[in-house]
């Protein structure tokens, strides 16, 4: 009897855990207006102004990067902060900026699409080169997202374009692809296939432009998706979508397109957001 009733208890345990939710990932989420740092239960623990921002990272240093528009339109720029909130380091210029990122050479990538103009900022705010992308007339869009891949190489998406490009950093052209959907942003993984989100869904195209798989709004209907914006994959091969601007703000999703996890926040209660790092994960990122 003893035993029956151990074995009983642990078949309810293992229903019980297959049957819960997991919990959210602890993250940094960048909105219209400031960059929020949730807990594994949803609940907004941390946030600093940013005007507009479209990007976020946090350093090794546990420093926030992230590109910021107080006067959108007219000055952009990229600001790290500390976790008191305190500017640490600052670029500004014209136009609005919706990417970054630190290189590991310490510089720092701007996607200022104010100017159709990848530019590569040392720690002293000199901008030390300069490529001109494919768009060039300045438009907020002319390029949504930026990142320098491990070749030394860029990739850029110019969503006005539907384009995606792969510059080197002379500003010749590596690779490129026309989205089939308005494009946000791409990410290049280990096996030279890139991961591009947009207005429609989420595609991996493989360096020859084959489309081998797809995620559409229809895959994840109950998300209440309206665009797909930036999106972080998981070494388990998860992908953890931003839904600017939808039902769900942001979810987990499995290679086979099923929901793992959902905010439990409304977009009203997280903000409009097109940018996350989930904190706590072994680098590298691939966003």
């Amino acid at each position: 009897m003893k035993t029956a009733s151990i074995l009983s208890a642990a078949l309810a345990l293992v229903i019980q855990t297959a049957g819960a939710q997991p919990r959210m990932v602890p993250s940094l989420f960048a909105t219209e207006s400031h960059i929020v740092r949730f807990d594994s239960t949803g609940k907004k623990i941390w946030q600093a102004e940013s005007g507009v921002s479209r990007d976020v990272w946090q350093l090794p240093n546990g420093n926030v990067l992230f590109p910021c528009n107080f006067k959108p339109g007219v000055e952009g720029g990229v600001r790290e902060i500390n976790q008191e909130g305190k500017i640490v380091w600052e670029f500004k210029t014209t136009g609005w900026v919706l990417s970054c990122q630190r290189l590991t050479d310490g510089n720092t990538l701007v996607g200022a699409s104010g100017q159709c103009a990848l530019l590569i900022v040392n720690p002293e705010g000199k901008v030390i080169n300069e490529i001109k992308v494919k768009m060039q007339q300045p438009h907020k869009h002319s390029l949504t997202m930026a990142r320098q891949l491990d070749n030394g190489n860029f990739l850029v998406v110019e969503e006005q374009l539907n384009l995606i490009r792969e510059y080197r950093p002379t500003g010749e052209v590596a690779w490129e692809i026309n989205a089939t959907f308005r494009p946000f942003a791409a990410v290049r993984v280990q096996n030279g296939n890139t991961f591009i989100s947009g207005q429609n869904g989420i595609a991996e195209v493989t360096a020859e432009k084959k489309i081998v798989w797809l995620l559409t709004k229809e895959d994840v209907a109950e998300m209440g998706p309206r665009w797909f914006a930036g999106f972080q994959i998981r070494a388990n091969g998860n992908i953890v979508v931003c839904n600017a601007g939808g039902k769900i703000p942001f979810f987990e999703v499995n290679r086979a397109k099923q929901v793992i996890w959902q905010s439990s926040l409304t977009d009203k209660e997280a903000g409009i957001g097109h940018g996350l790092f989930l904190l706590n994960e072994a680098s590298p990122h691939l966003r």
